[in-house]
């Protein structure tokens, strides 16, 4: 018993030095900036990119077909077969991006689209439309990538609360955008 007694008053000394410094806790939320590169390849969907060696990379269910995040800050990948003719050219194009648009809003009245141009990534013509919305509400800056070909509709969808969007935009979303690769699925899917 007597040595039962030593043992917790020593127990006691020793306890009060025991995580006596504050820590704060680690931060989760905020994207972190990219370090390094990593290639990530998804042949049976045609789509290849270099994702920040840093962020987690997550395989997704068709139409998904990845997602890039750090903290709040998320690229979505999906590719949709299309059956339908897909849009080519200038005209077709920014069509098929006023119509997106105008469905975006009918969803939700509350976006605001702060721009709407004709790309080329991947070797693929298409639209992007960078808008200010809700997602899950949280408000959140959007920059959304719709190209076309090989028989499908690819679309990568970056997006950050807005105070994060300046920082990750270069830093991540672009170089992801620049470095993808497009082509037809692995087994011609």
């Amino acid at each position: 018993m007597r040595r039962l007694i030593v043992i917790l008053a020593l127990g006691a000394v020793a306890l009060p030095g025991c995580g006596a410094e504050r820590q704060s806790p680690p931060d989760v939320a905020t994207a972190q900036a990219p370090v390094g590169t990593r290639a990530v390849r998804f042949a049976q969907d045609g789509i290849r990119f270099t994702a920040p060696g840093n962020w987690r990379v997550t395989r997704g269910q068709a139409p998904l077909v990845a997602t890039v995040s750090s903290g709040r800050a998320t690229i979505a990948i999906y590719r949709y077969r299309r059956v339908e003719r897909l849009p080519h050219g200038t005209k077709q194009i920014s069509a098929a991006a006023a119509a997106h648009s105008n469905a975006a809003l009918t969803r939700d009245p509350k976006i605001q689209e702060l721009a709407n141009r004709v790309v080329r990534y991947g070797g693929l013509r298409g639209f992007q439309l960078r808008a200010a919305e809700t997602i899950v509400g949280q408000p959140r800056m959007v920059l959304s990538t719709h190209l076309f070909g090989h028989r499908a509709e690819f679309v990568v969808d970056a997006f950050a609360p807005a105070e994060d969007f300046p920082r990750v935009d270069p830093a991540a979303f672009r170089p992801l955008l620049a470095s993808l690769h497009l082509s037809r699925p692995a087994g011609g899917a």
